[in-house]
């Protein structure tokens, strides 16, 4: 197994409070990585210095051009074999690169690799584990659903990610969604169960904006559609107008059972980008007007309900309401025999 040259690469903007910490946990890695490079999105504050002072290499561009350009100034200036990602607010746990860069070159065939995240801050709480650890995969059926992986925790082959064009610089939202769905329709992806990343959930961060982090990650899906109908053969454009209907209803009927209606919202307003969709918009339009206030009382309720009584009641209110809070995950897509792998 050859041992791979390892990069990694920081996009820093206004971070300077919380880089010391993801600098700091790049030092405490198990495996030592080669080199690392912050990117300064042209911060107002000391980001740079910080940068500087902690003896990295820091590139400072000089007008703010988004994360995933930013990404893109570092995977250039890159001398890995490897690039680990990592966001300026988050940071790793000790044995990240060992495990996760460890199954790259473990799995030549394999281009990406990611793993589980702790979401801490604001929050607290594991991501569940969106798909079996094993052997590499193909992940994009999965990936259509909803993007399932974590920027800071992925690895990517350097040469795949230059032959593929990198991130998008056009985007501002969902600019790594984009390059995994790029990435996943030609080359698998492998994963470890294990949480090996932290996410630093806090109000600056750009996505806390609801509504253009819906509306980028279906940009970015109504956009591979685009290209697909073009490219790809009609059996996998139909499947995938029929995965993305599937999401967009998954979405919405998530939204509902959390009771969250920015999110609701949210997704109702990107119907457009959706194909074939106004049958379920309409539906999900005609609950929302009617159903609303309602269920949200009905759900405080419930949420105050002992669980043995939740259990006598869930199958009367479900014809009405659709699923209560204990959901089950999304089932298992099994894609057309055909779909192979380029």
């Amino acid at each position: 197994m050859t041992r791979q040259r390892i990069s990694v690469v920081i996009p820093c903007y206004n971070s300077a409070s919380f880089l010391p910490q993801a600098l700091q946990s790049v030092r405490d890695q198990s495996r030592a990585v080669d080199e690392i490079i912050v990117v300064d999105d042209a911060s107002t504050d000391d980001s740079a210095a910080v940068a500087r002072d902690a003896q990295v290499t820091c590139i400072s561009l000089q007008s703010n051009v988004g994360p995933g350009a930013a990404r893109n100034h570092g995977i250039k200036a890159s001398a890995g074999d490897l690039i680990a990602f990592l966001d300026a607010d988050d940071y790793w746990m000790p044995t990240h690169v060992e495990d996760v860069a460890g199954l790259l070159e473990r799995y030549p065939e394999s281009a990406v690799a990611f793993s589980r995240i702790r979401r801490f801050g604001e929050e607290d709480l594991i991501a569940p584990p969106y798909v079996p650890e094993g052997p590499p995969s193909n992940m994009f059926w999965r990936l259509i659903e909803e993007n399932i992986v974590a920027q800071s925790s992925a690895v990517v082959r350097r040469d795949i990610l230059v032959r593929n064009g990198c991130y998008s610089s056009a985007l501002r939202y969902s600019e790594d969604y984009d390059l995994w769905l790029r990435l996943a329709r030609r080359y698998p992806f492998v994963c470890t169960s294990d949480v090996t990343a932290c996410y630093r959930v806090h109000p600056n961060q750009a996505s806390r904006n609801v509504t253009e982090m819906v509306l980028g990650r279906w940009r970015v899906k109504h956009h591979f559609w685009s290209v697909a109908k073009k490219r790809e053969s009609p059996a996998f454009v139909e499947q995938l107008e029929a995965q993305m209907r599937r999401a967009f209803a998954y979405g919405l009927q998530t939204a509902w059972d959390e009771r969250n209606e920015a999110h609701l919202r949210a997704a109702l307003a990107v119907h457009k980008l959706v194909p074939n969709s106004t049958k379920i918009s309409k539906y999900w339009r005609r609950r929302y007007r009617l159903a609303w206030p309602f269920w949200v009382a009905m759900g405080d309720a419930w949420d105050r309900m002992l669980p043995s009584v939740r259990r006598t009641i869930r199958p009367l209110l479900s014809p009405l309401f659709g699923p209560t809070s204990e959901r089950s995950p999304l089932p298992d897509y099994l894609p057309p025999s055909d779909d192979v792998l380029e």
